[in-house]
């Protein structure tokens, strides 16, 4: 909770200022609920009541207080998605949220996709990473919906101005690419040099061979480590077993990785592998990878 306030305060709609100033002498906040209402109706006059939840600060006098209730000062609330999470984490962050009213928890997909006006099959990677502020019991199919409009707005934007030498057919698959790239570096100068290596790639027909696509095929199965028999099993996002594209993404990117997508940095690698310090070594051949392998992951 921000340290701006000292609590939350909550007027249910149809309450009374009798119960509002009761409720806010039992809390301490004022010191008589009678005085307050005989001040309330001679500074406040006939203002209304305001139903929300507001935030009491510390030193409010009580005549700000009933000033912020009258006037619909409402406490604003924020939530944020980070980018490389999934569907799925941000239902059980919009589930768990205290003044969040879920209305699609449990919902099916079909339904989510429905309400967003997409044709799509699912919303994996269609809703855009990012804090979001809203008042109370606002709706978890607003947030989808605001999600879901920031990101085209965010896609088209960068589709327009995209290399047009990058092998994608439309910002659907360069929001699939996207997705990729963010879940593999999470360090920003490398993001162009990652989406090159898969564009290259894509260029001459090779497997994109992306581990976050293994572990997204997996789901709850995902063990924490890839085994040999996880890269073999075939799913429709094991890009070690397909050609091409997975047919979702695998996770909401963020724009910059959505821009170094579609404006990958020139390269001619084709290959790299983790520091295991958050950064990548790149290759141009195989040989050149397996001795990257060899010194940063077989020796560990």
């Amino acid at each position: 909770m921000d340290p701006e306030f000292v609590r939350l305060f909550e007027v249910r709609r149809g309450m009374s200022r009798n119960a509002i100033a009761r409720t806010l002498e039992e809390l301490e906040w004022i010191d008589s609920a009678q005085l307050n209402q005989i001040g309330f109706r001679l500074f406040m006059g006939s203002a209304a009541i305001q139903a929300g939840v507001y935030a009491v600060h510390h030193g409010d006098t009580p005549a700000q207080i009933w000033q912020r209730i009258t006037q619909g000062q409402q406490h604003l609330f924020s939530i944020t998605f980070v980018e490389g999470s999934e569907f799925r984490h941000w239902q059980a962050q919009l589930a768990e949220h205290p003044f969040i009213r879920s209305e699609l928890f449990d919902a099916d997909i079909q339904a989510v996709m429905e309400i967003l006006g997409s044709d799509l099959s699912h919303p994996e990677g269609l809703l855009f990473p990012d804090t979001y502020r809203f008042f109370a019991w606002t709706t978890d199919r607003r947030i989808y919906q605001q999600a879901y409009q920031r990101m085209q707005s965010i896609l088209m934007e960068a589709w327009e101005e995209r290399d047009r030498s990058v092998p994608l057919e439309s910002p659907y698959e360069a929001l699939i690419l996207a997705s990729i790239v963010e879940r593999e570096t999470g360090a920003a100068h490398e993001r162009g040099l990652v989406a090159s290596v898969f564009v290259n790639r894509l260029h001459t027909g090779m497997r994109l061979q992306s581990d976050p696509t293994i572990i997204y095929g997996l789901g709850d199965r995902y063990r924490g480590v890839i085994y040999r028999s996880d890269i073999q099993e075939h799913t429709p996002w094991n890009t070690y077993r397909i050609h091409g594209l997975p047919p979702t993404p695998i996770a909401m990117p963020g724009r910059a990785a959505i821009r170094a997508t579609l404006q990958p940095d020139a390269s001619d690698y084709f290959y790299f592998v983790s520091r295991n310090d958050g950064t990548h070594v790149f290759s141009r051949t195989l040989a050149e990878h397996n001795r990257a392998v060899q010194t940063y992951q077989r020796n560990r």
